[in-house]
């Protein structure tokens, strides 16, 4: 009877730890969730309060953020003034300077050729430069030698480019020519000495954006020439295709026909039809394409 008694007491013990065990846990519970509903409602009540509030910014606000703004605006101008000052050269560029680095790019760039296999460049190849450039070249004036180093520095970028591309040979570069007489024909360089073909009209630019115009005529294959345009997309100067002129290298470029040639045909009579030929295409025997490029470089004053 005593041990009955004591298992029985030994129970109602264990069930009355556990009942409060299980109070306090809801309690807790309770407790911690009735401050994260606090929190709640608090931040619903300044949420509240920032919607209810006038949308307008006070007359002082605006007062302090106008400063700032200008503050900044004139910080902005004296660190690209900075950076500009750094970028820029110590000294003009001189006449004898820029022969200098016209005769050390015409070098790297024949070498470059060189490497890439086969007679890319003509050994006298001078990348539109002539006049300065060889046996009867003339010091350029004072104050053409700037543009004169740009348009160097261009030809110089795109030309790389090409070469990179994996041309057959590159066999004229025409630049616009400023520093001579009204209406003098432009410069070439190549083989031949003629001058190039007209050019399309190039596109008029902005006077913010001036830009630099030039003719590229090279011999390739298709895929050559795709990888052409596409380095050309991704540099990092802005370069645009103005004009892209293509045909098979073995006929040279045609100008355009007047007529289609179905308009051309009507009244000659008509011909026996032709037996069926197979046509054999690909990769391998394809004919090589003389390509004559159009492009635009422009430049951007302060970026």
């Amino acid at each position: 009877m005593k041990t009955r008694d004591i298992v029985l007491m030994a129970s109602a013990g264990g069930v009355f730890l556990l009942c409060a065990a299980g109070v306090w846990f809801a309690y807790d519970s309770y407790a911690k969730s009735s401050k994260v509903r606090s929190k709640l409602d608090g931040t619903y009540n300044t949420l509240k309060k920032i919607y209810d509030a006038d949308p307008f910014p006070s007359t002082n606000n605006v007062a302090l953020l106008q400063r700032e703004t200008a503050w900044l605006s004139g910080w902005h101008r004296t660190l690209a003034d900075e950076l500009r000052a750094a970028a820029a050269p110590s000294e003009s560029p001189t006449p004898g300077g820029f022969i200098q680095k016209l005769q050390n790019v015409s070098a790297e760039l024949h070498r470059k050729a060189a490497a890439e296999g086969g007679k890319v460049l003509a050994d006298e190849f001078a990348f539109g430069f002539e006049r300065y450039l060889g046996g009867t070249s003339e010091m350029p004036k004072s104050e053409n030698v700037k543009r004169l180093a740009l348009q160097l520095a261009m030809v110089d970028a795109v030309t790389r480019e090409i070469l990179d591309s994996h041309v057959n040979a590159i066999s004229q570069i025409g630049r616009e020519v400023f520093e001579g007489e009204s209406g003098e024909a432009p410069v070439t360089s190549g083989r031949s000495r003629r001058p190039a073909p007209a050019a399309a009209a190039a596109p008029v630019a902005d006077a913010r954006y001036p830009c630099q115009h030039f003719t590229f005529t090279f011999v390739s294959d298709e895929r050559s020439l795709a990888t052409v345009l596409v380095r050309l997309a991704k540099m990092p100067m802005f370069v645009m295709v103005a004009d892209l002129r293509i045909d098979r290298e073995d006929r040279g470029l045609q100008p355009r026909p007047e007529k289609s040639p179905a308009e051309a045909d009507k009244g000659k009579p008509a011909a026996a039809a032709a037996p069926a030929q197979r046509v054999v295409s690909g990769p391998e025997i394809a004919p090589l394409l003389k390509t004559q490029m159009q492009v635009d470089v422009y430049t951007f004053e302060g970026v």
